[in-house]
């Protein structure tokens, strides 16, 4: 389950003018084009782009997700929650109570987490494949702070490993998850924020078995792509991150 918040305009709200050609800024985040998943026509059963920006990610086994002192996440006046929800039919009937929790803040925190994901969705896993490996990769235009990274996978994926490469040519992995498991997906909350400085990039590589020897495939005689469903895969992490630029107080020893 993804859950995003969307401020909508108010009432009569004029939409924003286009902006001037040669006018666009650069991203914070920049990602591989050779990586995005076909795009599908829009239908009843497909849900809209824009839902909003993303804030809290769960599936099996995910834990509660608790921001380190002094970090909180905004959700501002008006916010409309949008639950996209991934179901997987077994052929019955079947009731589902879902709910989410929030613990507020109980002063302004002096950094802003936001919840963000890079995925590659450009993959095709060969039928019968045992150990078939596909990347991933996002650069930053400016100073990052990295608090967590989700992987996530179906129930093809075995094991993943990150790697930061800084601009100095020098790289570092990250984190390492060699015995991946579809049933305890969770976030991986690193013990001092990882600095990103500016031309940095976090490359991710994520390893799957199509082949008729895992017990969890539930199909080993096809290809398989990108999907929503279990029975598709994902190349998908989710990270937590703030922007020192936009700090909300003053770093220690700092003053503006």
């Amino acid at each position: 389950m993804l859950v995003y918040a969307k401020v909508p305009p108010p009432p009569g709200a004029t939409p924003p003018a286009p902006r001037a050609a040669g006018a666009r800024p650069t991203p914070l985040f920049l990602r591989n084009p050779e990586h995005a998943p076909p795009e599908r026509p829009q239908n009843d059963s497909v849900p809209p782009r824009q839902l909003g920006a993303l804030i809290g990610t769960t599936a099996p086994g995910t834990n509660v997700v608790e921001f380190p002192a002094g970090t909180a996440l905004r959700l501002r006046a008006g916010t409309v929650l949008t639950f996209q929800m991934h179901y997987t039919a077994h052929g019955h009937e079947m009731k589902d109570r879902t709910s989410v929790g929030f613990r507020f803040a109980k002063e302004m925190p002096s950094e802003e987490i936001f919840a963000a994901a890079f995925t590659n969705g450009a993959f095709t896993l060969p039928a019968g494949a045992k150990d078939v490996a596909v990347p991933s990769e996002i650069g930053v235009s400016q100073p990052v702070k990295i608090w967590g990274l989700m992987p996530h996978t179906h129930l093809r994926g075995t094991r993943w490993q990150y790697t930061l490469e800084k601009p100095d040519g020098t790289s570092e992995v990250i984190l390492d998850v060699p015995h991946y498991d579809f049933n305890w997906q969770t976030y991986y909350m690193f013990a001092k924020p990882l600095e990103l400085p500016a031309g940095a990039k976090i490359k991710s590589m994520a390893w799957y078995d199509n082949s008729a020897t895992n017990k969890n495939n539930p199909d080993a005689s096809k290809d398989v792509k990108w999907g929503d469903q279990t029975w598709e895969e994902m190349q998908y992490t989710g990270f937590l991150y703030s922007v020192p630029s936009r700090r909300l107080k003053p770093a220690p020893g700092h003053q503006h």
